[in-house]
């Protein structure tokens, strides 16, 4: 069975360098980032590449590799935090 060019819409896809920002925010990049505005605004900042990505491609495998147990931990952390701020 072949898939129909209209059951993939592409332009619903995000894009490259959107995806990696969000993956750098995700695995807190930012604080190794060369770029100051990323570390400054704590979350990647974008640009080409983004070039933490680009420079460091080892630390984005390493990270999932190794290190999501600390990021889930961190991050469930957060959660926690923000719903106790809210209520």
């Amino acid at each position: 069975m072949m898939i129909d060019d209209d059951d993939i819409p592409l332009f619903d896809m995000p894009d490259f360098d959107d995806t990696l920002q969000r993956l750098s925010n995700l695995l807190r990049a930012h604080r190794l980032c060369r770029q100051r505005s990323c570390r400054r605004n704590e979350s990647c900042q974008g640009g080409f590449g983004p070039p933490c990505y680009l420079q460091q491609r080892h630390l984005f495998a390493d990270a999932v590799r190794c290190e999501l147990d600390d990021y889930r931990a961190y991050w469930g952390r957060q959660r926690r935090q923000a719903r106790l701020r809210s209520s």
